[in-house]
């Protein structure tokens, strides 16, 4: 839904320092994994051409992958920082709320309606996977950065 200043409000996905430390783990565990695998064809005294290909596909495929990861990681952490340091606290009431997945556990389409002190009302829709504490009239905390509606939905 489009906002009284006439911007789609965006989601903020919140991730704290341990999630962004686990993240570039995780992505640096991604670009080592092709270079190691050819410096093993490299040491090795057979003279196999798999281990050579496979090092080299997964590093084609690994780096530009775990650049990628790193570079998610530093964004969500920025954008989480700087929604805490500008944000205000707001609440997302449940206007309306539809299964559509129950196949792992239930996934909803959620429209929350977004409102806080200084703030105008917006309203927003998301996926959630939930249960018994979704339904509609309930009650979200949410933080929101009133100069363009980037938000996080802290429950």
């Amino acid at each position: 839904m489009v906002t009284s200043r006439g911007a789609e409000p965006i989601q903020v996905s919140t991730l704290n320092g341990v999630g962004a430390a686990l993240m570039k783990g995780v992505a640096a565990l991604i670009l080592l994994c092709g270079p190691v695998v050819l410096a093993i064809a490299a040491a090795s005294l057979g003279h196999s051409w798999v281990a050579p290909l496979v090092g080299a596909l997964v590093t084609a495929v690994g780096i530009p992958a775990g650049v990628a990861v790193w570079r998610l990681a530093g964004r969500n952490r920025a954008a989480t920082r700087r929604l805490e340091s500008v944000g205000i606290r707001a609440t997302a009431e449940i206007i309306g709320l539809t299964l559509v997945s129950s196949d792992e556990g239930h996934v909803y389409e959620v429209v929350m309606r977004v409102s806080g002190a200084g703030l105008a009302p917006f309203e927003v829709t998301q996926s959630r996977a939930g249960g018994t504490d979704l339904h509609v009239g309930a009650h979200l905390r949410a933080l929101v950065d009133p100069s363009d509606h980037s938000y996080a939905i802290l429950n």
